[in-house]
């Protein structure tokens, strides 16, 4: 699809998405290119794509795509450089049966073949029916394919298809080739004639004595009984005749010219050619085949296939040829990768491995072998290629899927309800793929060193000498001093510069060579605290202090000191010798640095006191890409001024005398101010926070973003940037535009934390730039979404998150967790390579200081998430943080062939728990299971020892429970526990398994180390698969067995141990009981049952409803109950829609949340309070949504920190009113030097969640479901309809169709549900489109539902007349999708 032909494009079908990668190996671009196979554009799908087929047509500059979805839509799409997204429509249609008169579909799915003539497209969809798209010869305006038709087969189960190649397509029409299955099970090869003139499909038999194609050559490949596990047909190109042996006829040349190249039949134990009127055999080992690709032809011209199994090993298949007859078959293993569902060959020996079970993989082919590494060899591999292999891993792109199960676990030693960071932890893959993932919101920073230094007010970082790439000096601000520390080497001998008796040295790892030691800079004073210090142009140090600004030559002599005449309060400077101040009284001096002296150029006296100066130059486009060393020196033509009491910034001219005001921009709304005005001290308080503490005028540009990976000639112009920070954790951003005059517009507003701001701009020498945020939540905002194929570049946030290079003792588990996020209160950019390694310089290196340790890291490829690998080697069943022991438990099973066995091949499986450490991710301890038992659920609970009444009671089911005062106070045990079954091959369903109950723990040895124990309590044999368990009320365990839920509980047996066992009377009437799901807290095992000091109450207050969910197999969602006065659990409410659940969760007591396996989620709502008996016990249907994706798992929790501690059910995204309001920059009049506030200001509602629950799905995707209050939603809801109305989706697939719920013969509009993914593509739209969008909701209006709900800046706005409101403005449709942005 690319526009330049010299160049492969290669698209990747990822669910919803496809995704275009290039393939770049120039020479001269290989050091500048962080990636050789980029992602050059990414476009998002209305389907689930399930087919793609390249057609490069001669009537068109670049090849168009064919693509198919679940919903049996088809498309052929094409890029257009003229259009915003880059991809126009050619042709689309549907082929769905909606009255089931074409037949069932497929068991096969959709199969897609092109003929390699481009004349026509078969597809097969329904069983007995062939569907063909014609081609038309030339280009049409209207479409490319001609009408489409059906046809009839004999062959009712279809395996495969292949269109037959041949060289002459004048005399010779398309041919469809299939492969079969008969009735009993055999496999056949049968062909088909395609008649396009006459739109009909001919057979063998059909055409016996038809003259219909009479003078076309026709060719029937047959070849009956074949290998019964073939799967897939490779159509082989026809080998272009040789000339003629002496004596051979005409005619037989003229013959072998007409005829195909035949297929090759891929089997499971069996290769075959199958061509006209020969065939040919060749056994293989057992091994399926997955996925195949043509490879150029060898020196010879024998053709020559890469084919790829099930075990990941990657084979080629060689086709010996003679002249045109092929005589034999020849395969050669190369090697082990990824499980290939795809192969696509590039160039010069790469081939990208596609894979939907693991990572993709960029795989390069040698001439040959090489030395393997051990932990890439595969078993059956390592069998033919010993210790060497003909493949080499370039690179490796992430893939989560399929996401079996994950679960969320905090970054800090903090409990997950206490609202600390987390992380998701998955378990993807399979076989040999399988492992486990940790998903983190952020970017890491690498920790090189840290050293204890508290007291830091500021830091800054010089280089010993201007033109130097590498820094010497990291100057340190305290009350009332100065320190500096140098870089020395290690080993060599203290300079005279030294200080004795200094701070402590900071050392890196030894073989970095270097270290941080305080040492005496001349020139400097070090007895006063520093407002700023910088290199400056004319190898000049510039150190400014309360006092005076002092200018020092690099051999340390000072050259001009300039005291003013009052204290300096704030200083900021550039290295071109430009400097700004702020002296006690509100007055601004600008002093620039000429001839090695300080000159006076302007002043100018202000309102208030100065809180905050910048003085940053922006780049031009043209210094956007220039190195770091270029980019030094470039003069500043504004500086920007914060005051205190003042809510504005204003932007000032250095080119004038009087540094004349250029514009004047507020931060706060008039509501704010008439509030400040009328609310005392203690709003005036508030108010402060809310003022400008730290300023930045930055460039950004593409550069920063790790998903900026590809690479243009045209220079690509930054984004002028003024970041405002506030503080209480608030910033703000403006785009600053610079024409005739200068003006901001796309204000944007975020909330990083809760403490001051202070923003420091960072450089790399790949001239990438960003801004680092410190404070609670670190965070760095970048620009990123042009380079991966997105209309708009777009402005991102990623939280910092500390990461030691150096583990140290991995058998020290005592350490808090290595992956935390810290308070950073100071930082600057720092990079020596005698503290760190290559990766400081591509990256950004620099040192932040806290209020205790300072610590020098280097942040790593800045996105949004940071996924971390983990192989495990086989595939995993169940994943469970087991915090008490620090530890994962993952259930995984055990597969693999072992060769050369006395009776042949021997499949070996096992299913075992590994107990992983959860920093280094090591093996710390395993559990076998038994032999035929597989783990079907895991949880770790806390449960609590109770004593039956009846002390002869000595089987499984108890009686009452014992539940006086003196045994409340016992203490709740955190276990793991493990459900399995038994799976015989006797059996339908499992009629035994076992409950397992581990406690995981830290045993002390020594004092100073501690080791993990994992310990088996107790365990109970149940009749059946025990499916799902959760954590119950009251310390107990709730579960499924086959199709009872049961309650257990663990029971002291009087000698100091404790058993498990169910009570009371479990729930029947499922067919299968799958899932299990309740809001019990695993921190105490209970809900809300407590009093406000923890302590449980000897009688409580009405107690909450012990309610659990159960999904069914077949029979949806039910709500059950257990009543402990009764230990009854009965059955109060279910669904009574037929879902095949796939997953359930508990929104709330009273709003359930499911999947089922037609992709589909729904909601269910408990009428609770209704007075109708029979309306209580149904669950309505209040959302349905088709997803596109089948999940595995809900789980209530979320990757984003909160932005404050509130547990109301609906928290505001902002903690002020000011988020709910948002003035347009265009239609305020305070924007400018008049600074009038009598324009009206657009009103908009606030984003406000509730639930926030995370979902794995089988393709990989990670999402989140958050809960809307009514405005919001209905907001969204309106720009959803606005988007679907005013945006043509790629392929003109609908996006209302694509997202209603469908189950088999059940379909319904989408409802109670809004798609965050389209809502957010609306930052990807271009200017025009954007407003297009915009203009839709104002005519619709249904974002305005609820006048009450919204904030306006008229206290008495809600009976505003209609006449008299505003219409929502760009601006405000853009703050609030960035806003929801944040919030996942």
């Amino acid at each position: 699809m690319s526009p330049d032909r010299e160049k492969q494009d290669v698209v990747v079908g990822k669910s919803r998405r496809l995704e275009i990668r290039q393939l770049k190996i120039e020479e001269e671009d290989e050091e500048a290119m962080s990636s050789p196979f980029p992602v050059v554009l990414s476009i998002p799908i209305n389907g689930r794509i399930t087919c793609l087929a390249a057609l490069p047509l001669a009537s068109h500059p670049t090849s168009l795509l064919f693509m198919t979805t679940d919903q049996h839509q088809y498309a052929v799409i094409g890029y257009n450089a003229d259009l915003p997204n880059y991809v126009e429509t050619f042709a689309s249609g549907n082929l769905k049966d909606e009255w089931n008169v074409m037949g069932d579909l497929a068991d096969t799915g959709p199969l897609v073949a092109v003929d390699p003539h481009n004349r026509c497209i078969a597809m097969h969809l329904y069983d007995g029916l062939v569907t063909i798209f014609p081609i038309l010869p030339t280009r049409s305006k209207k479409s490319v394919l001609g009408p489409v038709f059906h046809a009839r087969l004999e062959e009712k189960l279809v395996l495969q298809i292949a269109m037959l190649h041949h060289l002459d397509a004048s005399i010779t029409p398309p041919h469809l080739c299939l492969l079969h299955q008969d009735a009993r099970g055999a496999q056949h090869i049968s062909t088909h004639v395609v008649d396009l003139p006459k739109s009909q499909l001919w057979s063998m038999t059909s055409m016996a004595g038809n003259q219909t194609m009479t003078g076309q050559h026709l060719e029937w490949l047959k070849k009956p009984r074949i290998d019964g596990g073939s799967s897939l047909l490779i159509p082989v190109p026809p080998v272009a005749a040789v000339a003629a042996a002496p004596g051979a006829s005409a005619t037989s040349t003229s013959s072998a010219q007409q005829a195909s190249g035949g297929v090759v039949i891929l089997g499971q134990r069996q290769i075959t050619f199958c061509g006209l009127n020969h065939h040919k055999v060749m056994p293989i080992p057992p091994a399926l085949i997955l996925s195949w690709d043509a490879l150029p032809p060898d020196v010879s011209g024998m053709p020559r296939f890469l084919l790829g199994d099930e075990f990941g090993n990657l084979h080629m298949l060689t086709l010996i040829t003679q002249k045109t007859k092929v005589v034999a078959l020849q395969l050669d293993t190369l090697g082990s990768c990824t499980l290939s569902n795809t192969l696509q060959y590039l160039d010069s020996g790469l081939v990208f491995c596609g894979s939907a079970l693991g990572d993709s993989q960029l795989v390069q082919i040698h001439d040959e072998p090489i030395p393997v590494e051990e932990d890439d060899m595969d078993d059956d591999a390592a069998l033919e290629l010993g210790e060497t292999t003909y493949l080499s891993v370039e690179e490796e792109y992430t893939h989560l899927g399929p996401i079996v199960d994950f679960d969320l676990v905090p970054m800090t030693g903090s409990n997950r309800t206490e609202g600390a960071q987390s992380q998701v932890v998955t378990a993807s893959g399979s076989s040999k793929s399988g492992s486990l993932r940790v998903v983190q919101n952020g970017t890491g920073m690498k920790e090189y060193a840290a050293v204890e230094l508290g007291g830091i007010q500021n830091m800054w970082s010089l280089r010993e000498k201007f033109e130097d790439t590498q820094d010497a000096y990291l100057v340190q601000s305290y009350v009332g001093e100065t320190r500096v520390l140098g870089v020395t080497s290690v080993g060599a001998e203290d300079d005279a510069m030294n200080e004795d008796g200094g701070s402590g040295e900071m050392e890196t790892e030894e073989e970095v060579g270097g270290t941080l030691e305080e040492v005496f800079l001349p020139g400097f004073e070090s007895s006063a605290s520093t407002l700023f210090v910088t290199n400056v142009v004319g190898k000049l140090l510039l150190q400014i202090t309360e006092t005076q600004l002092r200018l020092v030559n690099e051999g340390g002599a000072v050259l001009d000191t300039m005291e003013p005449e009052s204290q300096i309060t704030v200083a900021t400077a550039n290295e071109a010798g430009q400097i700004a101040v702020a002296l006690r009284g509100g007055k601004v001096l600008y002093v620039e640095v000429n001839e090695q002296k300080f000159q006076e150029k302007a002043s100018k006296k202000m309102d208030r006191e100065v809180s905050c100066l910048d003085i940053n130059p922006f780049l031009s486009a043209e210094m956007c890409n220039a190195s770091l060393l270029q980019k030094r020196g470039q003069k500043s033509a504004l500086v920007a001024v914060g005051l205190w009491d003042d809510f504005t910034v204003r932007l000032l001219s250095l080119q004038t005398e009087e540094l004349a005001e250029l514009l004047l921009i507020n931060l706060s709304t008039g509501e704010e101010d008439e509030e400040g005005e009328s609310g005392g001290e203690k709003h005036r308080s508030n108010r402060n926070n809310m003022m400008a503490r730290s300023l930045c005028l930055a460039t950004l540009d593409m550069a920063s973003s790790s998903n900026s990976t590809a690479k243009s000639n045209k220079v690509l112009p930054g984004a002028d940037m003024l970041f405002v920070g506030l503080g209480d954790g608030t910033l703000v951003s403006f785009t600053v535009v610079q024409d005739r005059s200068i003006s901001v517009q796309s204000k944007k507003e975020v909330s990083l934390g809760t403490q001051r701001i202070n923003l420091v701009p960072l450089f790399n020498e790949k001239g990438g730039s960003c801004v680092l945020g410190t404070g609670d939540r670190p965070t760095v905002i970048y620009l990123a979404g042009a380079s991966s194929g997105n209309y708009n570049s777009k402005l991102c946030y990623s939280n910092v998150n500390i990461s030691p290079a150096d583990d140290g003792d991995a058998n020290d588990v005592s350490r808090p967790p290595t992956r935390e996020s810290i308070s950073v209160n100071c930082a600057t950019p720092f990079f020596n390579p005698l503290l760190f390694d290559a990766m400081g310089q591509d990256h950004y290196s620099l040192c932040i200081a806290d209020d205790v340790n300072m610590r020098l890291g280097v942040i790593d490829d800045i996105q949004k998430l940071h996924v971390s690998t983990y192989r495990l080697g086989m595939a995993p069943r169940r994943v469970v943080h087991c915090p008490e022991g620090r530890l994962f438990a993952v259930g995984c099973i055990e597969s693999g062939i072992k060769q050369g066995s006395a009776g042949g091949n021997e499949t070996a499986m096992g299913n075992c728990i590994r107990f992983l450490d959860d920093t280094s991710f090591e093996d710390v301890h395993r559990i076998d299971l038994e032999p035929f038992e597989t783990i079907l659920s895991m949880v770790s609970a806390t449960l609590r020892p109770y004593k039956p009444t009846l002390p002869g009671n000595v089987s499984g089911e108890t009686a009452s429970i014992d539940m006086d005062d003196e045994e409340s106070d016992v203490e709740y045990r955190p276990v793991l526990i493990i459900g399995t079954a038994y799976a015989l091959h006797d059996e339908d369903e499992p009629t035994k398994g076992r409950i397992i109950v581990l406690s995981c723990g830290l045993n002390e040895t020594d004092g100073t180390e501690a080791s993990r124990s994992v310990k088996t309590v107790t365990e109970l044999e149940v009749r059946g698969g025990v499916y799902s368990m959760c954590q119950f009320y009251e310390g107990m365990l709730l579960g499924t067995v086959n199709s009872k839920t049961q309650v257990f509980q663990l029971q002291d047996d009087g000698t100091g141990g404790v058993n498990l066992a169910k009570i009371g009377v479990e729930h029947h009437g499922h067919i299968l009981s799958l899932f299990v799901s309740s809001r019990a807290s695993k921190s105490t095992g209970q809900h809300e049952m407590s009093s406000a000091d923890g302590k449980e109450s000897a009688k409580p207050p009405p107690k909450k409803e012990m309610l659990a969910l159960v999904g069914d197999l077949m029979r949806s969602i039910s709500l059950v109950q257990y009543y402990s006065e009764h230990e009854t659990l009965e059955e109060i409410a279910r669904d009574f829609n037929a879902n095949w659940t796939t997953s359930v969760a508990m929104l709330t007591d009273d709003i359930y949340l499911g999947g089922e396996n037609w992709n589909n989620l729904f909601v269910l709502k408990r009428n609770a309070k209704a007075q109708n008996e029979e309306v209580r016990c149904r669950l309505d249907t209040v959302g349905e949504f088709h997803l596109g994706e089948m999940c595995n798992k809900f789980m209530s929790g979320s990757l984003v920190m909160p932005s404050n501690s509130s547990t109301e059910p609906s928290v505001r995204s902002g903690s002020r009113r000011r988020n709910s309001i948002l003035a347009s920059p265009s239609k305020r009049g305070s924007v400018g030097a008049a600074g009038s506030q009598g324009a009206l200001r657009t009103r908009r509602p606030g984003v406000a969640i509730g639930s926030q629950t995370l979902f794995g799905t089988v393709d990989g995707t990670l999402g989140v479901i958050l809960g809307l209050d009514g405005p919001t939603a209905a907001f969204f809801s309106c720009m959803q309809r606005a988007l679907q109305t005013a945006v043509t989706p790629v392929g003109n697939f609908s996006h209302q169709q694509f997202r209603a719920f469908n189950a088999e013969q059940r379909m319904h509009p989408s409802h109670g549900f809004v798609d965050g993914d389209l809502i957010e593509s609306f930052l990807d739209l271009d200017k025009s489109s954007m407003q297009n969008v915009v203009d839709e909701m104002n005519r619709d209006g249904g974002w305005e539902v609820d006048e009450s709900n919204f904030v306006s800046n008229d206290k008495n706005d809600s009976n505003m007349k209609d006449a008299d409101r505003v219409d929502l403005m760009l601006e405000d449709v853009l703050a609030v999708v960035e806003e929801m942005t944040m919030l996942h």
